[in-house]
């Protein structure tokens, strides 16, 4: 690394051009070498978080039923394994300026969709916190959809091919237009997402007489814990986007991406590993419930609803856990009560 800024000025000067244009081509070349290197190195972090989580996932997502869950996590682990080998791809090999016209518009194409699956992941954990009312999906289901389109004409109409003076081959990259900032609201717009769910949560919180229950803890800590790391994240790209140098301004890309897919990830193992054990906690201390050998992920219920338990369910209410008495919906005006649906490891006749 140490003789690379030779070796980039000895490459630009090769070319023969005018002593400004050869120190910008020698300036881009280190550019992308760093841009080379970080994304190598984010990609090698998501590849090692997928083989570190494999042993849990396959405990918890693939021997579990098929839920929308699932399905998504499934989708953001392994669509975002291959979405950023691609744009690995785009970035280290050759190609001509004709042939990178058309392939930059793959880099925000492909990526959306790893940070759209993130979001509806953390707008049903919201909508499941919030009782499942009615409006939180509208709204939340509005936003996912507005969010969508603004990222659809982001990849198409945003982003601007980045092309090195000169030079007629090299790695295919993409920013923003010439004196435009339109792709920092590719990254401002996941902000302003988990912003109105954090926001929501924390409402939902000072509601909730078990606010000290160290389940809702865990719930609001995770929560916060994902939206300060992802957020600044992409605040951080977001002011990237205004430097004037366009071979700088999506060097933190991957860091985004990357950090969006494996703290997501985590949320959706860490829920489901916690419950796969039978432990559920509330306000009295740690309850173990002698039916439930294995569970999938909490779902939060309404607190009022009327449902009624069944021979697979285990409802456990945040707030307070009494074994000799009945179930009683009055309780929970101020509380949330947790439906944690249990999956048998025994097999008939065993």
């Amino acid at each position: 690394m140490s003789g690379m800024y030779e070796v980039n000025q000895i490459a630009a000067a090769s070319i023969g051009a005018d002593p400004v244009t050869t120190e910008a081509i020698a300036t881009a070349f280190g550019l992308l070498h760093v841009l080379q290197v970080y994304t190598s190195s984010m990609m090698a972090v998501a590849v090692w978080d997928w083989l570190a989580c494999l042993k849990v996932e396959w405990d918890v997502i693939w021997k579990a039923r098929w839920s929308p869950v699932k399905i998504l996590y499934l989708w953001i682990r392994y669509y975002g394994l291959l979405t950023y080998a691609l744009n690995l791809w785009l970035f280290n090999a050759n190609f001509t300026v004709e042939q990178c016209k058309t392939l930059h518009y793959l880099i925000a194409a492909t990526c959306m969709w790893v940070t759209v699956g993130s979001e509806t992941i953390l707008a049903m954990r919201t909508h499941a916190f919030l009782g499942r009312q009615l409006w939180t999906a509208v709204v939340l289901s509005a936003m996912i959809v507005g969010e969508i389109a603004f990222l659809l004409y982001v990849s198409i109409a945003g982003v601007h091919q980045t092309v090195i003076p000169v030079v007629t081959r090299g790695p295919c990259t993409a920013s923003d237009a010439p004196g435009k900032h339109v792709v920092s609201g590719f990254w401002l717009a996941p902000v302003a997402f988990d912003l109105f769910c954090t926001i929501l949560m924390l409402w939902k919180v000072s509601t909730l007489r078990a606010r000290g229950s160290r389940l809702v803890k865990v719930f609001v800590s995770e929560g916060l814990f994902y939206f300060i790391l992802v957020a600044g994240v992409n605040v951080l790209n977001a002011i990237f986007m205004f430097q004037s140098n366009a071979n700088i301004q999506n060097i933190n890309c991957f860091l985004a991406l990357i950090l969006t897919q494996v703290l997501c990830c985590r949320l959706v193992l860490n829920l489901r590993a916690q419950a796969r054990t039978g432990a559920v906690y509330t306000s009295e201390g740690l309850s173990l419930p002698s039916t439930a050998t294995k569970a999938t992920g909490p779902v939060f219920a309404h607190p009022g609803s009327s449902q009624t338990e069944t021979t697979n369910t285990v409802n456990i209410p945040l707030e307070r856990f009494n074994k000799t008495s009945q179930w009683d919906d009055s309780q929970y005006d101020h509380g949330v009560k947790v439906h944690v649906e249990v999956e048998r490891d025994v097999e008939v006749g065993r």
